[in-house]
């Protein structure tokens, strides 16, 4: 029986991608931080949609996390076709006012977490006749932000990372696709940070649900970037043909509100 994995799965984009997977009559293999969320979405998405769901409740900033992941599910003979690396967080404000430590783990869960866990599922995934690999970025992978310096930082590695490794898999039946999407309304601080844009925030900002729909429709159909919302596609393009000076001197303006968070 093939399996789905997500990390990240207890609730914002993740839980929203479980269910969209779910929908699709995917079996998943959730894995997210211990708590009772973890257990609940399993149990509701088994009772809805009749698939299996399985959780494994772990802390991916620690130690050899990732292979714990992949041991279990090989010890479970769980065939992971579909590898749906979603787990990250992100903070804004000032570079100094941040704590160091909640930057390592950034760094640790957006990028070290993620590229063990490829590292470790690509021999089983590449065993599949249709095999994915789906990374979460942001439309922010391109566009460095200033007061959101080491978020922009992970993403922008993620974006650069999953191309790389889609031409290098090409001639393999794993296709890897990057989920880039714009604000997403996931959690308070989230929310918190749109608010602090006030109407432009807010004409940008997505619910998990609608991310969800899109990213899976994209992914099966081999997407490279998908970037949910014509808007957010609009803003990244135009952004992107400017001087960088320019660039980067616009982006402090919109994103000035960010610097006493």
């Amino acid at each position: 029986m093939q399996y789905t994995l997500i990390t990240g799965a207890s609730m914002g984009i993740g839980k929203a991608l479980a269910e969209e997977c779910a929908k699709e009559g995917m079996h998943l293999l959730l894995v997210a931080l211990p708590g009772p969320e973890l257990d609940q979405v399993c149990q509701d998405l088994v009772a809805r949609y009749g698939i299996q769901a399985h959780p494994f409740a772990i802390d991916l900033t620690l130690e050899d996390a990732p292979r714990k992941v992949y041991d279990w599910s090989q010890t479970n003979g769980y065939e992971v076709n579909i590898l749906i690396n979603n787990a990250g967080f992100g903070t804004g404000g000032l570079f100094e006012n941040t704590p160091l430590a909640t930057y390592i783990n950034m760094v640790r869960l957006n990028n070290q977490a993620l590229v063990e866990m490829t590292y470790h599922f690509l021999p089983e995934l590449k065993r599949h006749n249709n095999a994915h690999l789906l990374c979460l970025s942001s439309m922010e992978a391109t566009l460095p932000l200033p007061y959101k310096a080491v978020y922009t930082g992970t993403k922008n590695f993620i974006y650069s990372f999953c191309l790389a490794i889609r031409e290098e898999l090409r001639p393999s039946t794993v296709r890897v696709s990057i989920l880039c999407p714009g604000p997403v309304l996931t959690n308070p601080d989230g929310l918190k940070r749109i608010e602090s844009q006030g109407g432009k925030g807010q004409i940008l900002m997505t619910m998990p649900e609608k991310v969800a729909k899109i990213a899976v429709k994209k992914m099966l159909q081999n997407k490279a970037i998908i970037i949910p919302g014509a808007l957010p596609i609009a803003i990244v393009r135009v952004l992107n043909l400017l001087p960088i000076l320019w660039r980067m001197r616009i982006l402090e303006r919109v994103f000035r509100p960010y610097r006493d968070m």
